[in-house]
């Protein structure tokens, strides 16, 4: 083929390029007008879908709007007030290991692999019983942060499951208890110590050490009720870590706030999960733990948006390659919302913005469509006026992070707030 005809081809693929984006941008825009009209109309009950369009059901007094979602839905985060650090520190989904392998950068004195969960989008850490698993992270952490992980557990009917422990500690530290966190996962301490068949884990406790390896805190039993019962629904974990302070919560439900949790000299370094060993064969249950991000939180970080004119968030989480919203991103739309509230003369363009993965003209497609899923969210459910938002997307083309690194990739996942 001769250099005029190689010529030709980049002619046509800009011009195709340019049509997909072309089209994007209209689905995108009759979307938006679509969803909008129905919010706007206050007399019909919506459904946000995974499109970013609305489905109208009618209301029977035709007074009043009503939000409802696929699934649980965000209402039923309506009391969520976690709001991720803003700039991630530390993140691992795995994407980066092999299926069947355990993962390159981490450590453990027993066995586990990367797999992936039918049903579930992530790649996943499979854990066993008597085993612990380190991450890579080895550097101290800032007085305020946040830590995020998803959890699910398989297990057979009537097998009893030993607790998962979750600890942010003192990598350095060669002490049994090393000074840190340790959060408990588990059964409840009646079913669990009689030996009785159970199949669910429903306890959290929260003990924590000083730089003695003495016990500092130990909190009572939190029981939440059944969520681990199946491989099927991801358990979202967030810790709030503010200095001393130490704030959980459990999907929707803040288990603990404990303002002296830990003592005001700790100085952590290091993240690790270890399997208890008590329980049933291991061959009747598994963990699996993914999307583990730890991000550093800055005092009022919204104030940017009205003092500088702009604000970028990676809280606001969708479905992988979708647009629609996760329920976890409650507390951050929340806080938006209640910005625009209290300055009502405040117009705004939120931009979406995606990594590198896939091809460009989807991810530009994805990123408009998260940028109008969001508008719909607070127009539909904090009542913010539609015309003071408008939408657009960027796609992978401004990366505020490394796209070779899963910490820059999810740095570059955001929504952006841009003051008009």
């Amino acid at each position: 083929m001769n250099i005029g005809s190689y010529g030709q081809l980049g002619k046509i693929k800009d011009k195709v390029k340019q049509k997909v984006g072309q089209r994007a941008d209209q689905k995108t825009d009759e979307a938006i007008d679509k969803s909008l009209d129905k919010v706007e109309d206050g007399t019909k009950t919506t459904t946000s879908t995974s499109e970013g369009e609305v489905k109208e059901k009618q209301d029977g007094d035709e007074s009043k709007t009503k939000i409802e979602t696929k699934g649980p839905g965000i209402k039923a985060y309506s009391k969520y007030d976690f709001v991720p650090g803003d700039k991630i520190i530390y993140a691992e989904d795995f994407s980066q290991d092999q299926v069947g392998e355990f993962p390159l950068k981490w450590n453990t004195n027993g066995t586990g692999e990367v797999v992936t969960i039918e049903g579930q989008a992530e790649k996943w850490l499979k854990m066993t019983s008597d085993t612990k698993y380190e991450a890579p992270y080895a550097n101290k952490l800032p007085q305020n942060y946040t830590v995020e992980f998803d959890l699910l557990l398989d297990f057979k009917e009537s097998m009893r499951v030993p607790d998962m422990e979750f600890l942010i500690y003192n990598k350095a530290s060669k002490l049994t208890y090393p000074p840190g966190l340790r959060l408990f996962i588990g059964p409840q301490s009646g079913t669990y110590n009689s030996g009785d068949a159970q199949n669910t884990i429903d306890r959290f406790r929260l003990i924590s050490y000083d730089d003695k390896g003495k016990e500092f805190l130990h909190s009572k039993d939190q029981l939440i009720g059944e969520l681990y019962n199946n491989k099927t629904k991801p358990v979202h974990v967030a810790f709030w870590v503010q200095k001393e302070r130490v704030r959980v919560w459990i999907n929707q439900q803040k288990i603990f706030d404990l303002p002296k949790a830990l003592p005001p000299s700790a100085e952590l370094t290091g993240f690790q999960m270890e399997m208890g060993q008590y329980g049933s064969e291991a061959s009747n249950y598994n963990y699996y733990l993914s999307n583990l991000k730890i991000a550093e939180a800055t005092a009022d970080t919204r104030s940017k948006l009205i003092t500088e004119g702009n604000w970028s968030t990676t809280g606001i989480l969708f479905d992988v390659n979708s647009d629609k919203i996760k329920p976890t991103s409650y507390g951050v739309l929340k806080e938006i919302a209640t910005t625009l509230k209290e300055n009502p003369d405040v117009k705004v363009k939120i931009i979406g913005h995606t990594d590198s993965d896939g091809d460009d003209a989807k991810n530009l497609d994805l990123s408009k469509r998260r940028a109008a899923a969001v508008k719909i969210i607070l127009a539909s459910e904090f009542s913010i006026e539609p015309s003071r938002m408008e939408t657009d997307g960027s796609g992978e083309t401004k990366p505020v992070g490394d796209n070779k690194t899963p910490e820059g990739k999810a740095q570059n996942r955001r929504v952006e707030f841009a003051k008009l």
